[in-house]
């Protein structure tokens, strides 16, 4: 799931989640973890290269490329948050920085974070180089309900919360994102124990801890699974015919309302020589969280 996630995010230290052992380690999983695999196809859904990630981590870490391959060193998991961002550069993005719909900010967000919400919706303050990047990217949304479990929620947060949908519709997910191992028992049985767990990159437990449902002092969900921010409560499961899901027409209007307007942009900048990759159309559905682009 984390290699998947990995494809459609550019920046190798975009943080797609953590993870939080039962011993008190606590390790943060980047893209480049991930783009540093065999079986990393690239970057995709995007018409920039699909180099274009390695070639980021070959600029900054030209040591880690041996004739052999490739070495990479894991974070600990006994560093702080700190530490991590100022030695691996790690960077957390802000949740609902996405193109065409960042209309609701997070409780508890800076103020510095929330002005460049403002500014990444009003695409002020973008570089040229930002700005071709936003729009080389397909729009995606991403379909969820309470079938949503486990690797599918941390890849659906790991997209959300690093701004790379337009939205997210359906239902609230199941809430399961723990590290189990099964031990066997002399009877044949099996104890199974929890030895970590999942967090979001927003920091979010993805499992209910305890009875909590909302934080005392934010007022913000706290209880397991994750939020669509798009409400949309289908119950007719797949259908056949995924045209006639009701959730999907949502989908396709979130993505329609996303489109960029070109007069909405700064003076100069709608006329820059950058790629536009959100017309056309076609979808694309698997199985829950299903995802939804247009290209």
């Amino acid at each position: 799931a984390m290699l998947l996630a990995s494809t459609m995010l550019r920046d190798s230290h975009s943080i797609l989640c953590y993870t939080l052992n039962s011993r008190g380690g606590f390790t943060p999983h980047d893209v480049e973890e991930f783009a540093v695999d065999r079986r990393y196809p690239g970057y995709l859904l995007s018409s920039e290269s699909k180099t274009i990630t390695l070639d980021q981590i070959r600029k900054e870490s030209p040591a880690m490329f041996e004739e052999n391959g490739i070495t990479w060193t894991p974070p600990s998991s006994f560093a702080s948050l700190h530490e991590q961002t100022m030695k691996r550069s790690i960077r957390s993005r802000v949740s609902q920085m996405y193109s065409g719909n960042a209309n609701r900010v997070e409780a508890g967000c800076s103020d510095e974070d929330a002005l460049n919400i403002r500014r990444f919706q009003n695409y002020e303050g973008l570089e040229p180089d930002i700005l071709s990047q936003y729009r080389a990217q397909k729009n995606i949304v991403l379909l969820v309900n309470e079938g949503t479990a486990s690797a599918a929620e941390v890849f659906a947060s790991a997209l959300h919360d690093n701004g790379r949908v337009v939205a997210m519709v359906g239902s609230k997910t199941y809430g399961k994102g723990l590290i189990q191992h099964t031990f066997p028992l002399p009877d044949g049985g099996g104890l199974r124990l929890t030895v970590a767990e999942y967090l979001t990159p927003s920091l979010r437990h993805v499992t209910k801890v305890g009875g909590a449902q909302f934080d005392r002092d934010t007022g913000t969900f706290v209880g397991g699974g994750i939020r669509p921010d798009i409400v949309c409560g289908s119950k007719q499961g797949i259908p056949s015919n995924i045209g006639a899901d009701l959730c999907v027409g949502v989908a396709l209007d979130a993505l329609n309302e996303a489109v960029y307007d070109l007069e909405s942009l700064p003076q100069g900048l709608a006329d820059a020589n950058v790629p536009n990759s959100r017309s056309s159309s076609q979808l694309v559905a698997s199985s829950f969280p299903t995802l939804v682009s247009k290209w």
